[in-house]
Parts: structure tokens; sequence; C-alpha cells
């Protein structure tokens, strides 16, 4: 799979992986690639096969220690497990990121969520700024982009690529909504890890908390990653206590906000739940405009056959 479920589009020719930019001078480490049905950035495969991996580093670097890095905003390094592929990549980078999913040390493999897509560092200087991923591939941290084709699975060339899904994959946000005072929050998916730090290590009864990833099951529980507080905590779904539901885009809203974001707080998460309602609207737009072309279309289609029917009478009146 792509790092997007659905279609990815690159927009530009300067988007591209190579000597793309600066009329061929400048150099372009990566591909950037534009979920257009998600705005989840997900492990890849290669050339269909699953791969796996650790990850590395998930941060964003400050622009004032002088590191170039800064150009990535957040951004997830993953590095893969050897003797997965046959070429000299090793590590694979996912840049720009409005918020990121996963912690250094956790393990991934081809699906898992890392990210959300955004235009965070230089990508908020281009014109007009976009939200996209600045996908890379290196055999060192420190060595030069390689050609991340087999990767993206599509040609290092400006398209749209892929498979339209139907509506957007990630409208379906996830929210734990606690129902007992006796909803205990965790440090890690671990039942002896309870975060006493916070609340006593308890959950608020009646509070919605954005799911950041359904981590899976271990102990016997359920596990899901939550913001509380703009932290990343862990809680165990017990149908006893809490309950994972999808909420209106209103009330989505008021619950991030509610309890912050990873890495850029309020505004990022403002920023995603308008963009997704952007989309869902110009997705209408493009549905009444195509409503509209059919109707044209079958007016143009009675008038013709009214014009038809006319002539025939006509000549048969002659």
């Amino acid at each position: 799979m792509a790092i997007f479920k659905g279609r990815v589009r690159v927009r530009y020719g300067y988007s591209r992986w190579g000597y793309t930019r600066n009329n061929g001078k400048g150099w372009h480490g990566g591909s950037d690639e534009e979920g257009l049905d998600s705005t989840t950035i997900r492990m890849p495969d290669y050339k269909g096969k699953s791969i796996s991996g650790r990850v590395v580093t998930a941060r964003k670097v400050d622009r004032s220690t002088g590191s170039k890095t800064w150009e990535w905003g957040w951004y997830v390094c993953v590095e893969l497990d050897a003797g997965q592929t046959p070429d000299a990549v090793n590590y694979l980078y996912f840049c720009h990121n409005a918020r990121n999913l996963v912690s250094v040390g956790q393990r991934v493999k081809s699906g898992d969520a890392l990210a959300v897509m955004g235009n965070t560092g230089n990508a908020a200087l281009a014109s007009p700024p976009f939200a996209h991923c600045h996908f890379e591939v290196r055999a060192t941290t420190t060595g030069a982009g390689l050609d991340p084709t087999e990767y993206t699975g599509h040609p290092n060339a400006v398209g749209t690529y892929g498979t339209a899904i139907n509506g957007m994959e990630d409208d379906g946000m996830k929210f734990l909504k606690v129902t007992s005072g006796k909803c205990e929050v965790f440090t890690a998916p671990d039942v002896n890890a309870v975060d006493k730090a916070y609340n006593g290590g308890r959950l608020t009864e009646g509070v919605c908390y954005p799911v950041q990833a359904e981590v899976g099951s271990s102990g016997g529980y359920s596990w899901v990653r939550i913001f509380v507080a703009g932290v990343q905590r862990y809680a165990a779904v017990l149908a006893d206590r809490c309950q994972l539901v999808t909420l209106s885009p209103g009330d989505a809203f008021a619950a991030c906000v509610a309890q912050g974001g990873a890495g850029g707080g309020t505004e990022e998460l403002k920023a995603q739940l308008e963009a997704a309602n952007a989309r869902a609207n110009a997705e209408a737009h493009r549905a009444d405009e195509a409503d509209k072309r059919a109707d044209a279309a079958e007016q143009r289609a009675d008038a013709s056959d009214r014009k038809l029917l006319d002539i025939k009478a006509y000549v048969a009146g002659v």
C-alpha cells in the first residue's frame, strides 16, 4: 500500500524526487505526497510486500538551532528491519506533519498510522502552502534521498495515483467517551502503569478524549492511545467504564480543543478539522455540479427529442 489510503497526488514538477527545483539545479530529496482521500500517513509496503521497522525519531527541530532539519517540521523516521528489501534503503522519513501518531521505540509495519498530513516546517512558506507529506528514503540518516518510487507505488512524475475511496477515510475520527469515574489512565499499555500524576490516575466521567491510535490487545485488554491535556496517554477500553465513539464536527472540535494536541496545540487541530469540513463541502459542491450537468444533459436530450418529433410531424404533413 501507499502512504495514504485512496488517491495520492504529486502536484507540481518540483514536488518530484531529484534535481527538480530551480530549473533542474536544486535537489529535492523526496517526493511530496498529497493524500486526497485521507490525511492519515501510513507505513508503506515495498512493491506490494509488507515491511516493518522501528520508530527512531518523532519530533520537530526548532529553526533557532540552525539545523536544516527544521524544514521538515514535525516528522517521523522509521528504521527498517534488516534484510527485507533488496535496495539500499534503511530509513523512511515522513515530514511536514500536523501531528505525529507514534513515539520513539514503537514497532510499526505496513498500514500502521504514523502521522497526520500537514504543512509544518518550510512547507508553511510555500506559495501557496498546501498540506502534504514529504516522503524520503535513505541508506543512512545523513545520506541523500534515494529513489522512493518502490515505496510510493507510483512513478516519479506529476499526477494522481490510486483509486478513490468512498468519502474521506479519516471522517470517522474516534474518541474515547468515559462513562464511569473508575476509568483509569496509563503512561503505557500496561495495567501496572497507572498515571497517578494525572487526576489521581483517573479519566473524567462524561469527557470525550481524542483517540490517537488503537494500539491493540495486551494483557487481555484492548488499548488505545489518547490525548489527555496535550499529552499522549493510554486507556483500556472496558465496556463498563468507557466506549469508542464518533462525534459531530462541532463536538469533535470542542473535544480536541479541550484536550489540546501533540506538538502543535489547538491551532493545528482546528486546521485539521476545518480542512476535513472544507473537503466535505467541496465534495458536496462537486456532487451538486454533477447533478446540474446531468439535468442540463437531460434537458438537451428532451429538446432534441421534441425537435425530432416536430420534424417527423412536419414531414408527415407535407
